[in-house]
């Protein structure tokens, strides 16, 4: 519309000029020079038409075909159009409309724009490229960006249907610190908390078959060790029934074997108690402040009778006031079967050394004797119950095996270490180690 603006002020601006009226007649008669004058003054080609669409100037349309365009049809009803012409590789815009209102004529105008629209549309394949390239990055980075993420999340789906497998041997690398991070680490905690749970179940099923075995063990050897003496003496006094009181002699035979066996069967039962109440979580312990220099020198003196009767002697050397926490009548229990296993299988005429000393935050307590020692493959089952190195020597001592599990219960019950050093033929030391020392 700038265009026919202009085209308007410079016919306006012809005619005041020239002294002519607007008139068809006017107009008409000077077309060529109205459209020579306009065409020099606008820089593109302009030509004069009647009001019928008949031309009235010699100026040629820059393209022949634009002759017969829609614009100038338009023009002659009255109206302004424009068309816009692509021929070949020209792009030439006409515009008519009618000269004033009362339509005495018309103007058509030609502008070629086919460098406007060359450069257009190379401007429109740069910006397109320019849009591919970004839609290229753009994709490139949105996948490069979901691999990221959904990456990780396929690792942490397929260690996911593992663990559901029961597979807990995963192992996820996922170097990340933002939420998939995060949760990647929760992840295998919780994967590494249910490992260390079925650990834990799998050690306490051990524990838990290792027990049955033990209680199996254990309750057979009751019933064998209860056998023995209760077969004894039922076999006597079935004996002694039969046969009268007529040999004195077999009579006082029968009698000492049936008081000796229910004397040991006494002895056992009272020692599976003992045991039974070590091993109990259930039996309360009365700790206290227990000076172990006082304890250690009244036992040994209480058991040098004891030792007398086999020529054994008991040498005490403790340090002066060492306290322990424990449980006084436990811990002298504990002395007792040691120092009383010395001298059970200690050599006649041996020396049994029973030391207690401070090391560093522990108290030692030592039992030594001079017999004939345990071989080394016996060593860790003297604590099992019932076990003996020797089945001749303790049977004949009353030993029903029980003495050293005991022990090692009530030590365990003072979170101490019990640990036994012995060389065939060269003697058995016991070394008891405590934490709670008491200043």
């Amino acid at each position: 519309m700038e265009a026919k603006k202009n085209l308007d002020i410079y016919l306006s601006q012809y005619l005041l000029f020239n002294n002519m009226d607007s008139s068809e007649t006017s107009i008409m008669a000077d077309a060529e020079n109205i459209s020579k004058q306009l065409t020099a003054q606008v820089g593109s080609t302009v030509d004069i038409y009647d009001r019928k669409g008949q031309k009235l100037s010699s100026n040629s349309a820059p393209i022949a075909a634009l002759d017969d365009s829609e614009d100038l049809e338009r023009a002659i009803k009255g109206e302004i159009s424009y068309t816009t012409n692509f021929i070949g590789n020209k792009v030439v815009v006409s515009l008519s409309y009618p000269i004033k209102e009362s339509g005495i004529g018309i103007v058509r105008y030609y502008k070629d724009y086919t460098e406007l629209y060359d450069y257009n549309q190379r401007f429109k394949r740069i910006i397109s490229l320019f849009a591919t390239i970004i839609f290229v990055m753009i994709f490139v980075t949105s996948y490069i960006f979901s691999r990221q993420i959904t990456k990780p999340i396929m690792k942490l789906t397929e260690a996911s249907e593992e663990v559901a497998k029961g597979n807990f041997d995963v192992d996820i690398d996922i170097a990340l610190t933002d939420e998939i991070g995060h949760l990647s680490s929760r992840f295998k905690m919780m994967v590494r908390k249910i490992r260390e749970q079925i650990d834990i179940i799998k050690q306490d099923r051990d524990k838990l078959e290792e027990m049955q075995k033990q209680n199996k063990s254990f309750f057979d050897n009751v019933t064998h060790e209860l056998k023995t003496p209760l077969t004894t003496i039922s076999g006597y006094a079935q004996a002694i029934e039969d046969l009268g009181i007529k040999d004195d002699e077999f009579t006082r035979k029968g009698l000492a074997s049936i008081i000796n066996e229910s004397n040991r069967l006494n002895n056992m039962v009272i020692e599976l108690i003992e045991l039974s109440k070590a091993s109990s979580k259930k039996f309360s312990y009365d700790f206290t402040d227990v000076n172990m220099s006082e304890l250690i020198r009244e036992t040994c003196e209480e058991m040098t009778i004891k030792g007398k009767k086999y020529n054994i002697s008991i040498t005490c050397h403790v340090q002066g006031n060492i306290y322990l926490q424990g449980d006084r009548g436990r811990l002298k229990e504990v002395l007792i079967n040691l120092i009383d296993n010395s001298i059970k299988y200690g050599d006649v005429n041996s020396t049994v050394h029973v030391l207690c000393y401070r090391e560093q935050n522990d108290v030692v307590i030592t039992v030594k004797d001079q017999g004939t020692g345990i071989p080394e493959e016996s060593i860790e089952k003297v604590f099992d119950p019932f076990y003996r190195v020797s089945q001749k020597v303790s049977r004949e001592l009353g030993s029903s095996g029980l003495g050293l599990t005991i022990v090692k219960e009530i030590v365990e019950r003072h979170h101490g270490q019990i640990e036994i050093i012995s060389r065939w033929n060269q003697g058995t030391e016991v070394i008891l180690r405590f934490g709670s020392v008491v200043s």
